[in-house]
């Protein structure tokens, strides 16, 4: 459950980024300030290299940037909301045609510890599991703090 991975702490409610990079710099203070043994420049580099695989926009309005690093104990997790929404590249598709870069409202960043592949697989199921539900975008973006965004996630796993 991703509720057992997050406090209301970790949730920042009105994003001040503009775009995909500040946005990732900008969770990164969470996730440090949930876990200090976080490199801020790994994190982001980390998060960049994953962002040049393949966009990490993975529905309509989410998106879940990640890495991976050595040493750091355990996984941390940021959730940011932007009520503007925040440009990031299109994913990969068959198409020939210039794809539409999606904009972005919900944002999930993850550092996770290299040791935990069976958690990385799990919180990003959980969260795939938790954003397919059709009204979760709109009900967080109509949340006015982070405690109501993370009360929304508790009752969705439920």
């Amino acid at each position: 459950m991703l509720s057992a991975y997050i406090s209301p702490a970790d949730i920042k409610v009105g994003l001040e980024s503009t775009d995909r990079e500040e946005c990732f710099a900008e969770l990164i203070e969470l996730l440090v300030a949930k876990n200090p043994k976080i490199n801020r420049l790994e994190a982001m580099q980390k998060m960049l290299e994953r962002e040049e695989k393949g966009s990490t926009a993975v529905l309509s309005c989410v998106a879940i940037p990640h890495g991976v690093l050595k040493f750091i104990g355990k996984t941390a997790i940021a959730i940011g909301i932007s009520r503007n929404g925040i440009e990031f590249e299109a994913p990969l598709t068959n198409s020939s045609e210039d794809a539409k870069k999606p904009v972005v409202n919900v944002i999930f960043a993850i550092m996770f510890e290299e040791r935990e592949t069976e958690t990385h697989i799990r919180v990003l199921k959980d969260i795939l599991q938790l954003v397919s539900n059709p009204d979760f975008v709109k009900n967080v973006l109509q949340s006015k703090t982070s405690r109501e965004v993370y009360d929304l996630i508790q009752s969705l796993e439920s």
